[in-house]
């Protein structure tokens, strides 16, 4: 049950290490910090796009053939993170990859749907093989960029990721299911789950994750920037990993609801520390609320799925990811120039404002 896990999980390692190293070294890329943000964010442009052609071609081709394929694809990209000598490479790099994810999620999907039966169970050993190669990948590239530098790692990642390949090629073959066509990408109307997830996308995966190696370089001295950066992310894996087998019984003891009102003060909470000088106390809290966030929002999905207003629980995963992976992919863009234009009181303010009236909007009123 864990290896497609697995595969999914080493061809996402390049991508991981990505955010911790290339806004502190990307003048070692020749890039300029607002080409960071492009790059950042081109991987959830791409997948917005992306994922009803990659479905078409899974019907023709079939899960097996398609995973092998996005495993060639993370193992490639990887390596030309590090190769790459211009912009134009790294752009090419970063579309390969936002292919390469879309290809790996319906996959890895499909051979979880196989079994029907334990199909929750199959999920369930995917997220947390995800988040123990992510931590363990976090921490050990961060030691390998102070020992070789930030271009050599990616070439180093790149041959550790042929293991995804191994273990695709390794997967059994299976029937080849109609998948429906779409009518091309369509951004569905946002609903208050929706909104909740473009601002925390926006905020918390987008100028966060682009602003956080910058917030502790300034705050952390006895540890290097790049190795507080990758510890305080894998940080967020581990979270997932810890509290996934817990959502379910979480949510029906308590209610998500009441959880993720809990959990989205103290989102809002870690923004406002940060406002007021307290970075890595602040960055604590929000790295740890989002990991907890990651395991509540399925469970609200599934909650208005099963309502009337929620159009059945695929379509409210699929409309609440789209608003999530926009907001993830405009605040990439967007972060440089705030980063460099508003000082980080205004800036983690702002954004602490916003989340918490989105917050009270979305979670917190009927």
């Amino acid at each position: 049950m864990a290896l497609p896990g697995l595969v999914i999980a080493v061809a996402m390692i390049g991508d991981t290490l990505l955010y911790a190293v290339l806004p502190l070294y990307h003048e070692d890329f020749g890039l300029s910090l607002a080409m960071v943000g492009v790059l950042l964010s081109l991987n959830r442009w791409i997948r917005l796009f992306a994922n009803s052609g990659v479905a078409a071609i899974g019907e023709r081709v079939g899960p097996h053939r398609l995973m092998v394929a996005a495993a060639v694809g993370s193992a490639v990209s990887t390596t030309l993170y590090g190769l790459g000598e211009s912009s134009a490479v790294q752009v090419a790099a970063r579309i390969l990859w936002g292919i390469s994810f879309a290809s790996l999620n319906l996959a890895t999907l499909a051979y979880a749907v196989s079994d029907r039966a334990n199909a929750g169970k199959r999920v369930g050993t995917s997220r947390a093989a995800i988040g123990l190669v992510q931590a363990i990948s976090l921490v050990g590239g961060a030691w390998i960029v102070l020992q070789v530098g930030p271009r050599s790692v990616f070439v180093i990642f790149g041959a550790l990721t042929l293991v995804s390949l191994a273990a695709a090629l390794m997967l059994p073959r299976l029937p080849r299911e109609p998948v429906a066509h779409g009518k091309g990408f369509r951004l569905p109307l946002p609903h208050r789950l929706e909104v909740w997830g473009f601002v925390m996308g926006f905020s918390g995966d987008g100028v966060f994750l682009l602003t956080l190696a910058f917030l502790l370089k300034d705050s952390i001295t006895s540890v290097a920037a790049v190795m507080a950066t990758a510890a305080l992310l894998a940080l967020r894996w581990l979270v997932e990993i810890t509290t996934g087998p817990l959502g379910g019984w979480i949510g029906d003891r308590f209610g998500a609801r009441r959880i993720a009102i809990v959990n989205g003060t103290l989102l809002v909470g870690g923004f406002v520390l940060i406002a007021l000088g307290r970075d890595v106390t602040g960055a604590l809290l929000v790295v740890m609320s989002r990991g907890m966030f990651n395991t509540l929002i399925p469970v609200l999905v599934i909650e208005r799925g099963t309502g009337n207003r929620g159009g059945g629980i695929l379509a409210s995963q699929a409309s609440y990811s789209t608003w999530r992976d926009f907001g993830a992919a405009v605040g990439p863009l967007s972060a440089p120039w705030l980063f460099l234009n508003v000082a980080q009181g205004p800036l983690y303010a702002a954004l602490a404002a916003a989340l918490g009236l989105a917050g009270y909007f979305c979670l917190v009123r009927r």
